[in-house]
Parts: structure tokens; C-alpha cells; sequence
């Protein structure tokens, strides 16, 4: 089990707008624990929950960047992001998704 940190930001103009149904933090980080590795976006993890995409933050040049169970995480959710981000990360997951076993 990875353990990750969930930087969540909603990307709103008015922060009264939220959306009732957006799913809380502690939703984010429990759907994050569980989700999948996808194939990397400009060099950056990528990861796929039931409830949201997840991507790794920017590490800038004071960060240090060895601990591999301790990466900062950001939540795409499509209310936050266009359509064509949304397919970019679509792309990115598809051929990585976990296949269930089928029983005959």
C-alpha cells in the first residue's frame, strides 16, 4: 500500500459554488488509496479512483523528492477541468485499468 498525501484544491471562482455532491477530502484520500497507477502525463504519476483522477504535484527546486511513499497528490475532478484534460487522463488510464477475472 502506497501511502500518499491529497493536496485537494477546488478550482472555483467562488467557493460558495461547490458543488454539494463534490466528494469530501477524506472521500478523495480513502478513493486514492485504492486507486490504480495509469501511464505518466508530462512526467508525472498518474493514478485512477472511483471518484477522481489523482496526478503528482510539482516538486520545485527546494523540494526534496526520495520518498517514494510520501508523494504529494492533486485530485482532477471533471467539474474542475475541460474536457479535453478529462480525455488526456482517460487516455492515460485506459490501457492500464485492472482487468476482472471472468468466471464461465
Amino acid at each position: 500500500m502506497f501511502g500518499l498525501i491529497l493536496m485537494a484544491a477546488t478550482a472555483t471562482a467562488d467557493p460558495s459554488a461547490a458543488s454539494a455532491s463534490a466528494p469530501t477530502v477524506d472521500a478523495l484520500q480513502s478513493d486514492l488509496q485504492s486507486a490504480y497507477a495509469c501511464k505518466d502525463i508530462d512526467g508525472r504519476k498518474v493514478w485512477k479512483g472511483g471518484l477522481a483522477y489523482y496526478i503528482q504535484s510539482y516538486v520545485y527546486d527546494n523540494q526534496a523528492t526520495d520518498d517514494a511513499t510520501d508523494v504529494a497528490t492533486d485530485a482532477v475532478l471533471p467539474s474542475d477541468n475541460t474536457p479535453e484534460t478529462m480525455q488526456e487522463f482517460e487516455e492515460a488510464c485506459h490501457t492500464f485499468a485492472p482487468t476482472a477475472s471472468k468466471s464461465d
